[in-house]
């Protein structure tokens, strides 16, 4: 089994830890829940923390003259500066962090489809990026982000548990044996993000002159690799690259149950830790070390995917 560090996110602190929302309400979510036995939390509410109060009358972004600003109806404050001020001292303030998990739809921590209200105009006239989301969008765009809503779909959660976990590996990486550790045991898992790119890094390694600028130039290309969600259609690439490896030893019945685990997964039905539960199983069976080694085939912890999802 494999060893997991403790990934370190920053979560919107009305996600199941303080009734702190504009209301008094906190929100619940079963997987933040969970996923605190496997991370470490830095919580925040941008609100609260720029000095509003619980519970506080409503903030709008609004557009004003061409900017965005942040207002709160009820009072006529002019929030802007505040929630900048706050947000600046708040980001320049982390130190090594791995991925954000923020409130859905905030006007502070949205990350998408944010109300925006025209002028003075009581109706939002289009959608758009929370202030501190986007903030934490334009500062970290390489770290993993999603907001608590999206982060029920199965798909976007393991994609962002995937990435979170490759992060935190990468920042335990402190010399060039290291480097050589990581690179060599995410392998398939890079090759899933971009073919080419898995090149590339293999490539930096090959090519190393000194330690830092090899270092650099690897993390720099990383993050450029992985910046996009990974796609299923490569991923399933992957796990058919590691199906070659066994193919010639199973029965039919086999490879039907395992394709068919792939097709599910294709659909968005099954999670990705079925058809990589299968693959595990025949690595062990077949001694294949050099597939035992590759995070593929556990990414992050499989308890983060509910039981009864793996059938």
């Amino acid at each position: 089994m494999r060893k997991f560090r403790r990934p370190l996110v920053v979560l919107s602190r009305c996600i199941e830890h303080d009734h702190c929302r504009y209301d008094g309400s906190m929100i619940p979510s079963p997987f933040v829940r969970q996923f605190s036995d496997y991370a470490d939390f830095i919580t925040v509410c941008p609100e609260v923390e720029m000095g509003l109060g619980v519970p506080r009358p409503p903030i709008h972004i609004t557009m004003k003259k061409g900017e965005f600003r942040l207002f709160q109806p009820e009072t006529g404050r002019d929030l802007t500066e505040e929630m900048n001020s706050f947000i600046t001292s708040f980001l320049d303030s982390l130190d090594k962090v791995d991925g954000f998990i923020l409130k859905n739809k905030s006007p502070s921590c949205g990350i998408r489809n944010v109300k925006v209200y025209m002028g003075a105009g009581k109706r939002p006239g289009s959608h758009g990026v929370g202030f501190f989301g986007r903030a934490v969008m334009e500062r970290f765009p390489h770290l993993p982000l999603e907001d608590e809503g999206r982060l029920r779909n199965l798909q976007i959660r393991e994609d962002f548990l995937i990435k979170l976990y490759l992060v935190r590996d990468f920042r335990a990486v402190r010399d060039l044996g290291d480097l050589i550790e990581f690179h060599t045991s995410n392998k398939l898992l890079l090759m899933s993000y971009s073919p080419e790119g898995q090149r590339t890094l293999g490539r930096i390694i090959a090519d190393q002159k000194d330690h830092d600028n090899t270092l650099k130039r690897y993390s720099e290309t990383l993050c450029s690799v992985i910046k996009d969600p990974l796609k299923p259609e490569r991923i399933i690439n992957s796990l058919l690259h590691a199906f070659g490896h066994f193919s010639s030893e199973l029965n039919g019945r086999e490879k039907s149950y395992f394709l068919e685990s792939v097709e599910g997964y294709r659909k968005g039905i099954m999670p990705l830790l079925v058809p990589l539960s299968i693959l595990r199983s025949w690595v062990v069976r077949f001694g294949d070390e050099y597939l035992e080694g590759q995070t593929l085939f556990e990414p992050y912890p499989r308890e983060l995917v509910p039981v009864t999802l793996i059938v």
